[in-house]
């Protein structure tokens, strides 16, 4: 859009996924939304993750107006969870929860493409290559200072919804933001076996920190959690010497590695807000946790968020409920704070090599496995979040 408005009913800030979700939905409530990015429209955004979608979560997207591209997803029906050299494992399957698939994996950039395409087809307004410099958050309003290629300006707003996945939130009076450094890092790379995917994501805890593999059309997306050091020699490995190393993981599970793509890293971090809303400014995704990529949660945690806060504005009285914040906040406790401290928790448990604490992880496991309503439910969990109803 070539002006904006001075004052909008809700403002979004970040178009990430979550942030688009936020701003599609918010105009299918009939709410006048203004959406803000930094970054121009169109631009392909040079990010190489693999996201894990649940069904829930692409149900979302769906419903919002996002239509994904069928080359462009890979459905997921099994996760096999297992320890290395231990016994043990739990096998989480659609079938049992009554779903077709437990979720789909997509290319970060191929969703934000998608989202960005419903923007345009849906007409949600949008301020693209503007940078919020500053937030003012008080009773009865937000503001955001913004600096454009047209100059600087502000926008405020009844409410505002921080996506952004920055330090603004460190802005925010009362807010601050916890993090912690797993000094790890997530070695990313696609990998062809000799058996091509068939539906099953594997999640293996070995002692060096979790491996997983997501299926990726017929070849597989590596997430490995390494040390800095690991991972800069395991990028310089030609395939015969990567393949040892995935020999080690995995075995010959999937056949031979027979070809691999260029890996990328990204440093691991957990980073956690003390509270997620401060007056009028409401904290969703990226901008309230960040997460250990473990089980996958990540995104999907910050479209519950979304859609929490869109269902609270959606009410007859969003406007002028000054609790509204404090109703967020309560909503999305438990589900995050039992997402957060389940990744972390599984982290830091399984980077232990005690025999005694070993033998405990793989009984746990089997437990979970032979116990079929316990498996169900945390199964539904994963997909669905906690506090979030699986559809009947």
């Amino acid at each position: 859009m070539k002006s904006w408005p001075q004052h909008v009913q809700i403002m979004v800030v970040g178009a990430g996924p979550v942030g688009m979700l936020t701003a599609l939905v918010l105009q299918q409530q009939g709410r006048q939304v203004l959406l803000l990015e930094s970054r121009a429209a169109g631009v392909c955004v040079p990010d190489r993750r693999t996201l894990a979608l649940s069904y829930h979560s692409l149900a979302c997207f769906a419903a919002a107006g996002v239509v994904l591209p069928e080359d462009a997803t890979t459905p997921i029906d099994t996760v096999h969870v297992s320890r290395q050299h231990r016994f043990g494992r739990t096998v989480l399957r659609a079938a049992d929860v009554g779903l077709p698939y437990l979720g789909q994996t997509i290319d970060y950039a191929r969703l934000l493409a998608a989202c960005e395409a419903a923007l345009q087809a849906q007409n949600v307004p949008v301020l693209w290559q503007a940078e919020v410099t500053r937030l003012h958050s008080l009773a009865q309003w937000a503001w955001a200072d913004i600096k454009t290629p047209a100059g600087e300006a502000g926008v405020s707003a009844q409410w505002l919804i921080l996506a952004e996945g920055g330090q603004l939130a460190a802005q925010l009076p009362g807010v601050v933001r916890h993090e912690h450094d797993y000094h790890q890092q997530a070695l990313v790379n696609t990998l062809h076996f000799a058996r091509p995917a068939s539906g099953t994501a594997y999640e293996r805890f070995t002692d060096a920190g979790p491996f997983a593999l997501l299926p990726y059309g017929d070849a597989y997306r590596l997430v490995w959690t390494c040390t800095p050091a690991e991972a800069a020699a395991r990028r310089q490995m030609d395939l015969a010497q990567f393949a040892a190393q995935i020999d080690t993981v995995l075995g010959q599970r999937l056949g031979a590695l027979q070809q691999m793509g260029t890996a990328a890293v990204f440093p691991l971090k957990r980073q956690q807000l003390n509270r997620v809303y401060s007056n009028r400014v409401l904290c969703i995704g990226n901008a309230a946790q960040t997460l250990h990529p473990v089980a996958a949660q990540g995104l999907n945690l910050g479209v519950r968020d979304a859609m929490a806060a869109v269902q609270l504005l959606g009410r007859a009285d969003w406007a002028h409920n000054t609790r509204l914040g404090a109703e967020y906040a309560k909503l999305r406790r438990l589900d995050a704070q039992a997402v957060v401290g389940f990744t972390h928790g599984v982290v830091t448990l399984f980077d232990h090599a005690a025999p005694w604490l070993q033998a405990g992880q793989g009984a746990g496991m089997s437990l979970l496995n032979s116990v079929a309503p316990w498996r169900r439910r945390f199964t539904e969990q994963l997909v669905f979040g906690i506090g979030t109803d699986k559809p009947r």
